[in-house]
């Protein structure tokens, strides 16, 4: 392996994961406009549909819900990809990819449960990895999202088709604790993806896609539990038509939420008050189909959603009050995720 330097952080480099043939892109962004400009396509067959980087941003990791494989990537001169490995990922339908410590956490959609892999010295995944279900019941298992609280004492799971949040304690050298904490969410509520506030210990966000809302929890950092403190709804009142919410950003400051609305076509503007508490501030459209993710830029002025059958990016600035400002668009086959990595 290179141990050549990434030269990444001062050229705004982006990587950009689809379904169909899209494969893997390499995309370089104007900061000054916001537009993408494509440098390298990867076509991956998988359908590479959730990204993450390693902490120095050597590596890029894909979770490929196509095939039910995992990549890693070395980043090289002007971010260009060569694969390094491919896997089997652990169970069917990987749909989310994080790197906690010494492992990288795969959920599956397609047959539930985590597989934990750990990384070797060199990054690259070691098997086999260590399966966690998520099922508590008889029934679909759905997971969803995996991750850790901001201090790496607990690992979070998301089962969307169990409608419930698991919290084990997590070891950096032994991974996940065998019995997790558990917060049910309401019946058919389906919660997908979270996020924690990063000033206020504990404090999370967790979006649910059956339901359209957001809850607001609190993990006890003590004990693993789960608390729920609020939820509302990501849709405008009145709003009766269906609509699947997908993905949950915070803002860099951490002052405001995005949430996503597919079918709605929207984004949900989120305001968080000192004590993290949540307030609906308005919507604004995505003017492109089907938002499965969204991402800031490198500097928080840029926002972007993946219009999955739009077949495009939405790019929007980002205004002081945390409103969005419609900035263009440009066309991209079945977009799944955009990650920029410095």
């Amino acid at each position: 392996m290179s141990s050549r330097p990434v030269q990444a952080r001062s050229m705004n480099l982006a990587y950009l994961g689809g379904y169909g043939s899209a494969g893997l892109a390499v995309l370089r962004q104007d900061p000054s406009s916001g537009a993408l400009q494509e440098l390298q396509r990867l076509q991956e067959p998988g359908e590479p549909s959730w990204l993450c980087a390693s902490a120095d941003g050597r590596l890029l990791y894909s979770a490929n819900e196509g095939d039910s494989t995992l990549s890693v990537y070395e980043r090289g001169p002007q971010g260009r990809l060569q694969r390094l490995q491919q896997v089997a990922s652990g169970g069917q339908g990987p749909v989310h990819i994080s790197l906690q410590g010494a492992w990288a956490v795969v959920a599956h959609y397609g047959s539930g449960g985590l597989a934990c892999w750990r990384l070797d010295g060199q990054g690259l995944l070691a098997g086999p990895p260590r399966i966690v279900g998520t099922a508590l019941a008889p029934g679909p298992s759905h997971a969803h999202m995996a991750g850790c609280d901001p201090g790496q004492g607990y690992l979070l799971a998301s089962d969307l088709a169990q409608d419930v949040l698991l919290s084990w304690r997590f070891e950096p050298g032994l991974g996940p604790a065998d019995q997790p904490q558990v917060w049910r969410a309401p019946k058919g509520a389906g919660p997908r993806h979270f996020q924690f506030h990063p000033g206020l210990p504990g404090q999370l966000y967790l979006l649910h896609e059956t339901a359209s809302s957001l809850s607001w929890l609190q993990l006890d950092v003590r004990r693993g539990a789960l608390e729920h403190q609020l939820t509302l709804s990501s849709l405008p009142a009145g709003h009766t038509e269906t609509s699947y919410a997908s993905d949950l950003r915070l803002s860099p400051s951490g002052r405001h939420l995005y949430a996503l609305n597919r079918l709605h076509d929207s984004i949900a503007i989120f305001e968080l008050n000192a004590e993290g508490r949540p307030r609906l501030l308005g919507h604004e459209p995505t003017r492109g189909s089907y938002p499965r993710s969204a991402c800031f830029g490198p500097d928080g002025r840029w926002f972007y959603t993946c219009n999955q059958r739009g077949d495009s990016l939405s790019r929007f600035w980002v205004r002081a009050d945390g409103g969005l400002h419609y900035a263009g668009q440009q066309a991209m086959a079945s977009p799944a995720m955009l990650l920029f990595v410095g």
